[in-house]
């Protein structure tokens, strides 16, 4: 990213730029072609053509002629002097020639054929009058009608010349939209691509596959390649991106294969080699083929990454829906030779599908991984197109000079659209602006979180607030403080508040730059927030000297008593004693910051349920893991919550089990410690399990075992109870607040 000095919006205007021209030159082109002012059909039977409807507008001379009018020949209508000798003779008409696309032809020989007749009509067309020999349809007589031919304008155009092009045009400008975003990602860059291919084919498509009869050969032999090209262009780039997103399952460099395969066919292609130009739909079966191959492999590669897995399924849907549409639809007919009632014209606009379906996906799927902002670029470019459409409508329909039309498209985009669109967008995601009492409150928050990780979390929330970025990334090189980089695109931070250093990318939804002011507000936040954290360690700190000072107090003065006590006491004083003892220990050394390893934690419990369950004349039989636990150390509230825990289920099975035998059985597994009680008593009743009916120390058990991030199991057995702790040895329940106990659990760290 470093060095990119081109923003989204800026890559998004070179988009619609080539959309914009793309538009004029095919309008151009599509307005300038010579029209009689009539729709023609073929025959039933492929026998002929046929009138079946007239433009209101068409200007004929002669005899009014009945629909369907079966149109034999057209010829340049002679002078009115009369018809000279050597005047050519009218062109016949076949039904051949309405063929929307040559390359549906089976052989290059009838497609010269065809291209020459296609010049013969339109030399026809292309002069100032035209003969139309017509024959009856019930009389079979024929006679002949003078029509005049010109350009269409373009309101005039056909449907099918609007789905082509509008389809062409969408798809760039959301796959533009996409790489503008991304234009260093893989997947974006051949998304694009894909885009470029559809706007070729769909482009010539509109130009030629919507003709009234006949355009100029010349033309007609420049479009085909260009369509041929985009179509293939088309394929390769969507398999390319199928097996670079959302998982690169191939290197780059097999990549290559794809354009080398595809070259060699066009190369084939316009070089008249091989079946014929229908040979176009066997490369588009194979690249569906392909298509759906990739969208497989990358199936099973993202089995275990639920996240990539969701991105390729809404992208695989949209892909499939699309392109499977367009090969049914559009290739099969013309290799399986079946007649299909949607027009060719029509059937291309089935591949929308694949970017209007990426479109609706993408804020949910972060596909491409883009978020909610890139939304944003789409608001912009849709008012400059729209400023071009008005400018253009004024022009064409309402007869504007070009001068006040322009004028009065962006008085009505600046005063009506613009006005609108930044009305609703604030009302629905602008956040307010940030006082300098709310920052100060952020800072300390930022501070004074719970964790690192919380704390890196409110940074991130604190800059998004503030600069409203298009994207926020960690950067390696640690930054000394703020600094501003690439013209005011980029605001680079050093590591504050538990998060790392980071780059703030494309401010204020890319609409603006970072400026002095900008730079002197970031500066003025770390060092607040710098500030706030020294205080926060030294107030820790001081909060670890009052705890020694109390563990010492602890110590020297409550052990001491107790331990007097515990050398004048009788038997049945003296268990209660060294618990209380052991327990001061405990919470000495979590005073102290010290911790316990578990395995003098484990021993220690067992001890002391041996020495009660013994008194109990219960036999106890609880093996040590055979694993070694020595270096795994636990801090107070672990090893408070597992002592307390297993004191409870003792006093328990004392109280109210009647069991002669009391089983534990631990298991120790990476980051988890499981002890499981079972004895051979009279169990706990049915509605004591659940979590509603238990009893206090069962609901405090479950509590307090929960607190540490740990889970409780009752179960009641056919000859007694089984209780089952997991125990993480690592804590992860929420931290205590500042001033409290804090977790300090380390495993394989030095006994």
């Amino acid at each position: 990213m470093r060095g990119n000095t081109t923003t989204p919006g800026l890559l998004m205007a070179a988009v619609t730029l080539l959309c914009v021209a793309t538009f004029v030159v095919v309008a151009v082109f599509a307005t300038s072609i010579p029209r009689l002012g009539v729709k023609l059909s073929p025959g039933p039977l492929q026998d002929g053509v046929f009138i079946v409807g007239v433009d209101p507008s068409a200007r004929f001379e002669g005899p009014a002629f009945t629909l369907p009018a079966e149109l034999v020949a057209i010829g340049a209508a002679p002078p009115a002097a009369g018809r000279p000798a050597d005047w050519p003779e009218p062109v016949p008409v076949e039904a051949a020639d309405l063929i929307p696309e040559a390359d549906t032809l089976e052989t290059y020989p009838a497609l010269r054929r065809f291209l020459d007749r296609q010049q013969q009509l339109y030399d026809v067309l292309d002069q100032d009058r035209v003969e139309l020999h017509l024959r009856h349809p019930v009389t079979g007589e024929t006679y002949t009608v003078i029509g005049t031919p010109e350009g269409y304008p373009i309101w005039r155009l056909p449907d099918g010349f609007w789905v082509q092009l509008l389809t062409g045009i969408a798809s760039m400008l959301i796959a533009g939209w996409v790489w503008a975003l991304r234009p260093r990602s893989l997947g974006p860059v051949f998304f694009a691509i894909t885009a470029i291919g559809m706007l070729m084919a769909t482009a010539t498509l509109a130009i030629y596959a919507n003709r009234e009869l006949a355009i100029d050969a010349t033309l007609f032999r420049a479009l085909i390649p260009i369509n041929h090209i985009g179509t293939m262009l088309f394929g390769i780039a969507m398999v390319a991106l199928l097996l670079t997103y959302p998982r690169r399952i191939v290197p780059p460099a097999w990549l290559l294969v794809l354009p080398v395969l595809v070259g060699a066919f066009i190369v084939a292609d316009l070089n008249e080699l091989g079946s014929g130009p229908s040979q176009l739909y066997v490369g588009v079966a194979l690249l569906m083929l392909a298509i759906l191959v990739a969208i497989g492999l990358q199936w099973w590669h993202t089995r275990n990454r639920p996240s990539d897995r969701a991105a390729l399924g809404w992208l695989g849907l949209s892909v499939v829906a699309g392109s499977g549409a367009y090969t049914i639809l559009g290739a099969a007919p013309v290799l399986l030779g079946i007649p299909f009632g949607l027009p060719q014209s029509h059937v291309t606009g089935v591949l929308i599908v694949i970017y209007v379906g990426l479109a609706l996906g993408l804020s949910r799927y972060r596909l491409f991984e883009l978020g909610d902002w890139a939304y944003r670029v789409l608001f912009y470019t849709f008012g400059a197109v729209l400023l071009l459409v008005i400018d253009a409508g004024l022009i064409f329909l309402l007869q504007f000079e070009t001068a006040p039309a322009l004028g009065v498209s962006l008085l009505l985009v600046g005063f009506v659209y613009l006005p609108a669109r930044d009305w609703i967008w604030r009302r629905l995601t602008t956040r307010r602006r940030i006082e300098q009492d709310e920052l100060f409150s952020a800072a300390l928050e930022i501070a004074f979180a719970p964790s690192p990780a919380a704390g890196a979390r409110e940074w991130r929330a604190l800059l998004q607030r503030l600069f409203d970025p298009l994207e926020i990334e960690e950067i390696e090189s640690p930054a000394t403080a703020p600094a501003v980089s690439a013209d005011g695109l980029l605001l680079e931070l050093p590591a504050v508040g538990g998060s790392p250093p980071l780059r703030v990318i494309y401010p204020f939804a890319g609409r603006g730059l970072f400026s002095p002011n900008h730079l002197k507000l970031a500066n003025n936040l770390v060092a607040l927030t710098v500030r706030a954290e020294e205080g926060r360690e030294a107030y820790m700190r001081g909060v670890g000297e009052e705890r020694r000072r109390m563990a010492r107090d602890l110590h020297d003065d409550v052990g001491a008593r107790l331990l007097t006590g515990l050398h004048t006491a009788d038997e049945t004083t003296r268990p209660t004693l060294q618990a209380a003892l052991s327990d001061i220990r405990a919470i000495v050394s979590g005073l102290s910051g010290e911790e316990a390893s578990l395995d003098r934690v484990l021993a220690e419990t067992r001890h002391e349920a041996a020495r009660r369950l013994e008194a109990a004349e219960i036999a106890l039989d609880w093996p040590l893991p055979e694993t070694e636990v020595e270096a795994i150390q636990l801090d107070y509230r672990l090893h408070k919550a597992l002592t307390s825990a297993v004191r409870e289920i003792v006093s328990n099975a004392i109280r109210h089990s009647g069991a002669s035998r009391f089983t534990v059985t631990p298991t120790l597994s990476p980051g988890h410690l499981a002890l499981r009680f079972t004895d051979d008593g009279s169990g706990i009743p049915a509605e004591a399990l659940s979590g509603e009916t238990a009893g206090f120390g069962l609901r405090n058990l479950r509590h307090r075992i929960e607190d540490i991030g740990g889970h409780l199991v009752l179960a009641a057995q056919t000859d007694g109870t089984s209780i089952t702790l997991d125990i993480p040895l690592v804590l992860t329940a929420r931290p205590p607040e500042p001033g409290v106990l804090e977790p300090a659990v380390r495993l394989n760290s030095p006994a």
